[in-house]
């Protein structure tokens, strides 16, 4: 019941879910848990992670590891690369925070070995990704 009030569906969608397989549940003496773990990651894929950090306020710092916490980043690049994020947000109706992540997250996919070497958290990270 409390996963359900967590990530905003009916107690029916929920066990939907369970059985299709798309969250994981574990089976106990009281029914099934899930796991705090998978209540993020199922978080991260319906809403975007500035919302979630909104969300969760001075407690995101408790939930959230720190490797994957927001940041600000202010970075000078040609003006066609902005245009090409902005289009990319609208064509896909999101943010171009979201873009740009997604495509990092590629960029480190592609490197992670060397990364993970190098970045300190980075596959603690790169494994909640």
């Amino acid at each position: 019941m409390t996963a359900s009030l967590l990530l905003g569906i009916t107690l029916k969608e929920l066990k939907k879910e369970i059985e299709d397989g798309a969250i994981v549940a574990v089976s106990n003496r009281g029914g099934q848990r899930i796991a705090r773990e998978e209540l993020i990651a199922v978080a991260l894929q319906r809403w975007d992670q500035a919302t979630i950090e909104e969300a969760l306020g001075e407690d995101a710092a408790a939930v959230l590891p720190e490797a994957i916490r927001l940041v600000e980043l202010q970075a000078r690049i040609p003006r066609y690369q902005r245009e090409m994020l902005w289009w990319f947000a609208k064509r896909d109706e999101t943010t171009v925070d979201a873009v740009l992540s997604r495509e990092l997250e590629g960029v480190a996919c592609a490197h992670a070995e060397e990364l993970a070497a190098a970045v300190p958290g980075f596959e603690a990270a790169l494994a909640w990704g």
